[in-house]
């Protein structure tokens, strides 16, 4: 007898808009219902909530937001990659901004009382040894949501075959347009792709069955092969004659950019997923992949299930909503900065902090200053006269030795604006670094002055600060 529908589990789903996110809400809407996270006001207009979905605003870079979001949540499905900008200005890799997000993600979970999380990360090669910047991405994010108390089930897989895909558009474009290929080193490398639908099952199954609560399952759908025999599939797959040439070097920078020209996709995007080809991937056998081979979707069902009937790719679920968002995130003229640093063995936040306001004062010779008063609320000063900047501690953040967090609240450099912005420092005593940050900071100087003088100074002072530390550990 079918569950009601008040009886079936709540899954807070993060990347609830994108490609995976959208078919695992239309693949699992019999299963559970969702509480879809999403920054983005205009996918909240167009996506209104139903019994199934309910989608909720939430900022993934704030704690207190995050926390509140999960209440009540039985299971989180994590499925961000911080790729896509979030902010007019943004200093930082994605490394770093994942990092971020994933400790946000676990501590909120845990805070809310969350039984069980699900990740979507990336197919490791067997030794692990000289990771690529994405995979070690990837790697770093499943050590972080392990590192609480909330269960964590870790799916890695390859390229994902699907509506929407990025990594598969790219594929398909590249097919389309170029009848003669250069196949540089990297192409010659394993990979192994799987469909989407695929990756729906594996979560229902890390969802409903207790023997898959925990640990971590490679998922392979299609026959593993190299990229460039990959290309040749698919060209097959549309009826199309694709001509290569392999080259025995990687040509990494050049191929970048064709690759992002040609294949249709952002270069930010590309030079990650490149440069992790490098590597041969492909799944390992696992009690969770054994349970999907028999219902594991073809590449040639894949491929037909993603293009239309002229073979182009089908669009990206978040298509329509992401020039908005564009737009929005430009007329609000906000800043995130997200920098890595090297921690000290033994120091907590306070110190870090402590150690922030008395390097900056030593370092401009006191022209710039740093106070706090009894409040705890820091002036960062001129001439010890104009305040710059002031900011507020945040409710809680001074409860947790690996967290200090401030509202900036004022200063000449500095709009009242509402959320304000904020200033953190978090740290990771398991992998000896921190994370400094800004997020929403919003300036008063004019934007084209701001970005070639203010931002400029931020970005030196953090790099600078961070090798203060590093002499310290």
């Amino acid at each position: 007898m079918a569950q009601s529908e008040s009886t079936l589990p709540l899954v807070a789903l993060s990347g609830a808009s994108g490609f995976v996110g959208t078919h695992l809400r239309r693949a699992l809407a019999d299963d559970c219902r969702f509480r879809a996270l999403t920054r983005s006001p205009s996918i909240l207009e167009a996506n209104p909530s139903t019994s199934a979905t309910e989608w909720r605003q939430c900022d993934l870079y704030s704690l207190p937001q995050l926390t509140s979001a999960l209440q009540g949540c039985d299971i989180g499905v994590y499925l961000v990659h911080s790729m896509a900008p979030s902010s007019r200005l943004m200093q930082g890799n994605f490394e770093d901004t994942d990092l971020l997000l994933a400790d946000n993600f676990i501590r909120a979970a845990e805070r809310a009382g969350l039984r069980h999380v699900i990740y979507l990360s990336g197919l490791m090669p067997p030794d692990g040894d000289s990771l690529s910047p994405h995979l070690r991405s990837r790697r770093e994010v499943e050590a972080v949501l392990r590192s609480r108390s909330v269960n964590v089930t870790v799916l890695r897989a390859g390229l994902i075959f699907g509506a929407g895909g990025s990594s598969f558009s790219m594929l398909v474009n590249l097919v389309r347009r170029l009848p003669v290929m250069i196949l540089p080193d990297w192409a010659g490398s394993l990979t192994q792709s799987i469909d989407v639908q695929d990756i729906c099952a594996a979560i229902k199954l890390a969802m409903t069955e207790s023997a898959f609560a925990s640990g971590t399952y490679d998922l392979g759908g299609h026959q593993p092969m190299t990229y460039g025999e990959l290309i040749h599939a698919t060209a097959r797959g549309l009826g199309r004659r694709v001509r290569s040439i392999d080259v025995p070097f990687n040509l990494f920078t050049l191929s970048q950019h064709w690759v992002a020209l040609f294949g249709g996709v952002p270069l930010a995007l590309v030079g990650p997923l490149q440069e992790s080809l490098r590597h041969d991937l492909s799944a390992q056998d696992n009690p969770l992949l054994d349970r999907l081979r028999p219902q594991l979707v073809p590449l040639a069902e894949s491929l037909r299930r993603a293009v239309d009937a002229d073979g182009h790719p089908l669009p990206n679920p978040r298509s329509t909503t992401q020039r908005t968002d564009r737009q929005k995130i430009r007329r609000e003229r906000r800043v995130r900065s997200v920098q890595r640093m090297p921690l000290p063995t033994g120091w907590d936040a306070a110190q870090v902090c402590d150690a922030y306001g008395t390097w900056l004062t030593r370092r401009f010779g006191g022209i710039v200053s740093a106070t706090q008063d009894s409040d705890g609320v820091l002036h960062f000063r001129l001439a010890r006269r104009w305040v710059l900047l002031e900011l507020t501690p945040t409710p809680h953040s001074h409860q947790s030795n690996r967290r200090r967090a401030y509202h900036i609240t004022g200063g000449l450099l500095a709009r009242r604006v509402t959320p304000p912005g904020r200033f953190e420092f978090r740290l990771f005593p398991e992998t000896q670094c921190l994370i400094a940050s800004i997020h929403g900071f919003s300036p008063a100087l004019p934007w084209w002055l701001y970005a070639r003088t203010q931002a400029v100074v931020h970005l030196w002072v953090m790099r600078a600060f961070g090798r203060h530390l590093g002499r310290q550990v």
